[in-house]
């Protein structure tokens, strides 16, 4: 680590002994908050808990600033509750309740409603829970809550759909076959207690699933498990409190009430005398990782103080000293990470998975050793009163200064906390601990022992000699040697193992600051230019919309050098992956106090976004700027990251069909894409000089644009981007943009071969130019077709489980994107299937009315115009402004006017054009799964018009590259 570092680091040190208190500055007083939780003392919204009386739990969110309301239903049973015989029933009851009720009995109806409406719609089923949630625009609520409850009520389980739907829960599980979480899991599952649920499928496939009376067994299931008092309900709307009580409880005291209990799973997942056991795994992609499970007791009967999270912050810490430390600092490991499953009342595990390098494989016995000798210094020396006060002062600044996100992720919060969070602590419970409890910590510590151990350790040479049942995945089960245990149950104790010092990076001082401008309740302010050089501009703006002590940096250092080749693009990849690894116990402990950056590779340049509190985030600048303009290279830890960077590469042949099938799309469209195979050729033979060289090319031919944003003054701002500028002096000008294909009037087709049973079908339709009418008429296109193109090809056709219809801008030129993933159909029926669709679909918009029509123009402005929810999205928004050009910082009120603008006749004919024409601008990529090629072959012959394409970039002479650019054409 550089000597500029360590100098800002001991600066925060002292700041951090000499400060004492914490302080900060409310914002204006809006008089006592009504709520009858504990909210912080910025809250503003109104919450109430409450219980209905069929017993379902609910809690209610007033937000008068809400565009959009939500809402979300968490009952309280999981894939563990699956009988035997058909496992994935709650899995698949999940899907079902989605495809009518008695009520709205069109299998298409709920989604056809949410999505007209401006809203989206989804469900999870985990271990144990299921939730679904929903979010809208906030006039439609009363009717979305209406067909919301009816899932609870009164489901019809067709039985014509509940055969259709088992394939699509086939199709979900066949599209995570190659996926080694799932695989490793499956292995796990075959040496669990086959008495624990856990021993079964969670996800359910076309076998476990098959059944003459799947009806029948739905309603049993859905009888015995979903009733009101084992339900909690989350709504967030702008309604009023009293408007939102009445709604709920005329749609929600319908649902039954019989006396139930969640169940709770207290048998062992792994009996005492399975332990300790090893499991060897063979993963599909270079993977090489270490797993240890410790049985212990539920989570949630410590809730109050969760012990477990204690040793998770001692096991898991990344400082100086600490285990990854000392891992990563012998060339065996990259991460590490510790803790619990979550909050749980059954029996769980507490785990500590640690990533390793190739020598981090073969010393896998020295690293356990090392992970022992940390829990029994932690359990000699880490209870500690002072490490539980910072924990719980990092945790209060938290509470107190907590963001708004969605009204979607509100109502999904906190209807996962109401099954286990006393009502009045929903908000502030996963703040507080509320006292320091030795004996719980060390109950917990007691169960990480040798003894209580599953160890998974998988590696692409793991010695296997069985396959898991469902994913096919190769492992093998040993004993561990008596030599190996004894090493461990009597670590020798590593010198350079410690525990954690005081954070430096605590907020000590949170005041906001009064503002610079005066303040108007009829507009907010947008950021100025402060500093307008020929190779710096500053962008500045106080906040004055949120108030509180953050601040977000965007600091662009604008430069070409890494799209002008392979070589240059990944000798910058992988000199930033240095600076993340040389900035990684900074970056940790700014991350635990609320703090953090990204540094990342984007089109025009280098971007780094540094967000938190402004009182020690100038000093993670410093840190961060200095390392990245003189990082001393380390010969051992390039070796390690260039591996890793080569590992990534080599996997991306295992990514998900979609992930591989998008990055072949931005191959052909955009101009700085590079192949996984240039990538390899490139890093394998990048050296020490050159990546210094390359540095050095960067930084001199970069610019720098910059925009803060935040709890500052202008004068900060100024002396922040000096700062900035004194450590990388800038001296380019030029302007970079990377360039898009526009497409020839025809449609194109790439066939690929992924080394996947799922064929892939994606096609891209591309708006003629950047302009607003442009932007405005493909969302709006996505945004009609997205419900009946998924309810014609996934549920009554059943292609596949993943089928979408989504609006695709590249840089903010228009598109719209189809795509259809399949375990039974070739990409060449997709296709044919996907256009017949697309031709049926202009029926349907010669029948809909000016009425019909509106709505969904009013569900599209809604989104566009909805308020942003905390100061990192209002910067977020600011910036893509700045990068559009747009100086006014109004691109989506915009694109909304133009939505406005466009009638029914227009679009018709705009449909037309675009979609039906023989010359639009498309591109299709068919992946051809295996054992399809034939059927490929025959289907292929049935469409006339495609173009065949072979090579990334290799277009027909008439395509054009093209910068979009911010009009209003």
């Amino acid at each position: 680590m550089k000597k500029g570092v360590l100098i800002a680091l001991s600066v925060l040190i002292v700041v951090v002994l000499v400060v004492t208190g914490i302080w900060w500055l409310k914002p204006k007083e809006t008089g006592e908050n009504p709520s009858n939780i504990i909210v912080s003392d910025a809250e503003t919204r109104h919450f109430k808990a409450l219980t209905l009386k069929n017993g379902l739990k609910v809690v209610l969110v007033s937000d008068p600033s809400a565009e959009k309301a939500a809402a979300a239903m968490n009952v309280f049973v999981g894939s563990w509750a699956n009988p035997k015989d058909k496992q994935g029933l709650a899995h698949f009851l999940e899907h079902m309740l989605f495809l009518g009720t008695e009520k709205y009995p069109e299998a298409d109806a709920y989604q056809q409603f949410i999505e007209k409406n401006g809203g989206s719609d989804n469900a999870y089923t985990s271990s144990e829970n299921t939730l679904y949630h929903f979010d809208i625009n906030a006039p439609a609520l009363p009717e979305a809550l209406d067909r919301f409850a009816q899932f609870f009520i009164a489901p019809l389980f067709d039985p014509v759909y509940s055969d259709r739907e088992r394939n699509a829960v086939h199709s979900e599980y066949s599209a995570s076959l190659q996926n080694d979480g799932r695989r490793i899991e499956d292995a796990i599952r075959e040496v669990v207690n086959p008495n624990h649920p856990a021993a079964m499928l969670s996800v359910g496939t076309l076998d476990t699933l098959a059944t003459d009376n799947m009806s029948d067994r739905l309603k049993q299931f859905y009888k015995e498990h979903y009733v009101s008092s084992r339900m909690a309900l989350a709504i967030y709307a702008p309604q009023s409190m009293d408007q939102l009580e009445t709604w709920v409880t005329e749609n929600f005291s319908g649902i039954r009430d019989i006396d139930s209990n969640a169940p709770i799973y207290d048998q062992a997942l792994l009996s005492p005398s399975q332990l300790p056991l090893l499991l060897e795994v063979e993963p599909r992609s270079e993977l090489r990782q270490l797993n240890f499970r410790f049985p212990i007791e539920g989570t949630a009967k410590s809730i109050a103080n969760r012990p477990e999270n204690y040793v998770a912050h001692l096991l898991g810490h990344e400082s100086t000293g600490s285990l990854l430390s000392e891992l990563k600092s012998k060339g065996w490991a990259e991460q590490l990470s510790a803790g619990s499953y979550g909050l749980t009342e059954s029996n769980t595990t507490f785990n500590v998975t640690i990533d390793l390098t190739p020598e981090g494989v073969e010393n896998w016995e020295a690293i356990g050793e090392l992970l022992f000798a940390q829990i029994e210094l932690i359990s000699n020396q880490g209870i500690q009163q002072w490490i539980f006060d910072e924990q719980q002062q990092i945790n209060e600044i938290g509470f107190q200064f907590s963001e708004k996100v969605s009204a979607g992720q509100t109502a999904t919060v906190l209807a996962e906390r109401l099954r286990y969070y006393p009502m009045e602590k929903l908000l502030s419970g996963p703040f507080r601990m509320e006292s320091f409890n030795p004996d719980q910590i060390k109950a917990v510590l007691k169960k990480l022992k040798p003894d209580n151990a599953l160890i998974v350790l998988t590696h692409p040479s793991a010695k296997t000699t069985k396959l898991s049942q469902y994913y096919q995945t190769p492992y093998g089960v040993s004993d561990l040697p008596g030599n190996l245990l004894a090493n461990w149950r009597s670590p020798t104790l590593e010198t350079n193992l410690a525990l954690p010092t005081p954070n430096p990076f605590i907020p000590s001082q949170l005041t906001v600051y009064p503002l610079e401008h005066e303040e108007s309740g009829l507009f907010s302010a947008n950021p100025q230019r402060v500093i307008t050089e020929e190779n710096i501009t500053v962008w500045f703006e106080q906040d004055d919309k949120f108030k509180t002590p953050k601040v977000d940096v965007h600091i662009l250092l604008e430069t070409d050098f890494a799209n002008q080749s392979a070589l240059n693009s990944s000798a910058t990849s992988l000199y930033l992956m240095l600076i993340n690894d040389a900035l990684n116990e900074v970056r940790y402990e700014a991350s635990l106090a609320g703090s953090g950056y990204g540094i990342s590779l984007v089109d025009n340049g280098l971007l780094i976004r540094l967000y938190g509190y402004q009182d020690k985030l100038q000093l993670l600048l410093d840190t961060l700027l200095l390392e990245l303009a003189e990082h001393e290279i380390n010969a051992d830890r390039l070796a390690v990251k260039r591996e890793e960077f080569l590992r990534n590469l080599r996997n991306a042949d295992e990514e998900p069909v979609i992930s591989q099938v998008v990055r072949r799309f931005n191959e052909w469209l955009i101009s700085n894409t590079f192949s996984v195979e240039a990538k390899l050729e490139a890093v394998q033979q990048l050296t020490k000089a050159q990546l210094e060289e390359s540095r050095v090319q960067w930084l001199t031919s970069s610019k720098l644009n910059v925009l803060i944003h935040g709890n500052l003054v202008k004068d900060d701002a100024i002396r922040w981007t000096n700062r900035i500028n004194s450590i990388i002096p800038q001296q380019g000008s030029a302007n970079v943009s990377r360039q898009l294909a526009k497409i020839p009037t025809r449609t194109f087709v790439d066939s690929i071969f992924i080394d996947h049973s799922d064929s892939a079908f994606l096609q891209y339709y591309q708006g003629e130019n950047a302009s607003l009418r442009e932007r405005a008429l493909y969302a709006l296109l996505a945004d009609m077709i997205s419900a009946p193109y998924f309810t014609e090809l996934r549920t009554k056709e059943q292609l596949g489980y993943i089928v979408m219809a989504r609006p695709y801008p590249l840089d903010g030129h228009p598109g719209m994107v189809l795509y259809i993933q399949s375990p039974s159909t070739d990409p060449a029926l997709l296709q044919l299937y996907s256009d017949r669709f697309l031709s049926r679909y202009r029926q349907t918009l010669q029948s809909l009315s000016d009425e019909e029509f509106n709505i969904f123009k009013e569900g599209l402005k809604t989104n566009l115009l909805e308020d942003d929810k905390n100061l990192y999205q209002l910067s977020s928004r600011y910036w893509n402004n700045i990068q559009d050009e747009n100086y006014n910082f109004n691109s989506y009120r915009r694109i909304a006017h133009e939505v406005d603008q466009i009638s029914l006749d227009g679009f018709k004919r705009f449909y037309e054009n675009r979609v039906l024409a023989d010359n639009v601008r498309s591109l299709s990529l068919h992946q051809i799964g295996k054992d399809m090629k034939a059927d490929y072959k025959d289907h292929m012959e049935s469409i006339v018009g495609l173009y065949p394409l072979e090579k990334p970039k290799q277009w027909p002479e008439d395509v054009s590259w093209v910068t979009p650019t911010f009009n209003n054409q």
